[in-house]
């Protein structure tokens, strides 16, 4: 039976109301909500109206699209999914037929599918496949059972039109999202990690980026996994990297925040913290900003050139988060649950307001609003320009962080409903 969403005052739905955070706040008025009949952990990922939700399940359909109140479609993956899936886009690929007695050659064509990546496992076989987002059909798959090949214990990366999968063994697979009539391979390239977690990977001017739990920052050629360039530190990488105007910027567990050329691998610069950098780095117009952890509790502004320091900011406790850039204003939320605003170019507080709980995850914008996951059970919505309250939406099960788009906000529960708001 095709499930709509129903458009319901908050009251109906057996949401919790009352005060939360020390003081009553409303409730978001009016809601889309609908019933998958199945626990939803994972944050939902949005596409244009599109909206991609999983379930942990093995037994009946867990991955959905949802878009216009309308359940798109269902697929099964007949295994477990831990971890969200990734969105990206696969080319399409034709095979022509050569002439008599010759082989049929492979062309490329101009067309581009948007994809859900999705891994999952049966038993000791892992899967990662890829199904079109529109219509749900199976593109590819890439199969695996060899220990310790599983791809579902940490999150897939799209980056610049490659696939990329961490394995339990933290080796690292590059895939060629290709359309599903391809003759070419699925895995370009392995590269092994040898135990040693690998930070999310970034992909820019055909180099392939990443920092590892070995203390090396490694950089390898996106065609083929050949390693062009390692960099030696004397700590862990757990932060992801980011590449802006040639230069690649990452923090350590050690508290530096390195700067290197992206194509020579030569070191420009580093700043030390007093705690570790386990989030990533936020650059815009030639200014670094980035959050250290506990022992330090500042976020800090660099310029991306010589890496000298602009302002810092004392949070009241560190964040597990990184900071977010929106308009002219840097927010954070600290763990003990303070939420601030500064202003980009100087550090100086516009505004903060205390949580009364524990953000789970980042702050997210959607336009007007500052949105948080605050413990379990809660998302809370504050104006942007003032950080005012504006509502709360509380659930008795567990809720997603939000999921941010133009056009709505939507999350998920373990009880299994899906709600979004404009």
């Amino acid at each position: 039976m095709m499930l709509k969403f129903i458009y319901v005052a908050l009251a109906t739905t057996g949401i919790m109301s009352g005060p939360v955070f020390g003081f009553t706040l409303p409730q978001p008025p009016v809601l889309r909500s609908v019933q998958l009949g199945v626990p939803i952990y994972n944050t939902p990922r949005v596409l244009g109206q599109r909206v991609y939700l999983d379930s942990a399940q093995s037994t009946g359909p867990n991955v959905f699209a949802l878009k216009n109140g309308k359940v798109l479609w269902r697929f099964a993956t007949l295994g477990m999914i831990p971890m969200a899936p990734t969105l990206g886009t696969s080319m399409a690929m034709n095979l022509t037929a050569g002439m008599s007695g010759q082989k049929s050659k492979t062309q490329t064509t101009n067309r581009n599918t948007s994809v859900v990546f999705v891994a999952s496992d049966i038993g000791r076989t892992h899967f990662m496949r890829a199904l079109n987002a529109n219509t749900g059909k199976w593109i590819w798959q890439y199969t695996r059972n060899k220990a310790p090949e599983c791809m579902c214990s940490h999150s897939s990366h799209y980056s610049a039109g490659m696939l990329f999968a961490q394995t339990d063994g933290h080796s690292l697979y590059a895939f060629r999202p290709i359309g599903e009539q391809s003759a070419l391979p699925r895995r370009l390239w392995q590269f092994p990690g040898n135990g040693a977690r690998l930070t999310a990977p970034v992909l820019k001017n055909g180099l392939v980026v990443f920092g590892s739990a070995d203390h090396n920052v490694y950089a390898l050629r996106a065609s083929d996994g050949k390693r062009i360039g390692v960099a030696e530190t004397g700590y862990s990488f757990v932060a992801a990297p980011v590449i802006a105007e040639n230069t690649v910027i990452i923090g350590n567990r050690g508290g530096t925040l390195h700067a290197y050329n992206l194509h020579s691998g030569r070191a420009l610069w580093a700043f030390s913290a007093n705690g570790p950098i386990d989030t990533p780095a936020v650059v815009r117009r030639g200014t670094v900003y980035f959050a250290a952890g506990r022992g330090d509790g500042n976020i800090y502004a660099m310029t991306l050139k010589t890496g000298k320091q602009i302002w810092n900011y004392q949070m009241a406790d560190y964040t597990h988060f990184a900071p977010v850039l929106a308009g002219n204003m840097i927010l954070a939320a600290s763990r003990d649950g303070d939420l601030v605003a500064l202003n980009a170019k100087y550090g100086q507080r516009i505004w903060d307001r205390a949580l009364g709980g524990t953000p789970f995850f980042g702050p997210r914008v959607d336009g007007r609003l500052v949105l948080l996951k605050v413990g379990d059970h809660a998302i809370a919505a504050f104006g942007f320009k003032t950080g005012r309250p504006k509502w709360v939406y509380c659930t008795p099960a567990v809720v997603t962080a939000p999921a941010v788009a133009k056009s709505m906000v939507c999350v998920a529960t373990s009880s299994g409903q899906v709600v979004a708001w404009p």
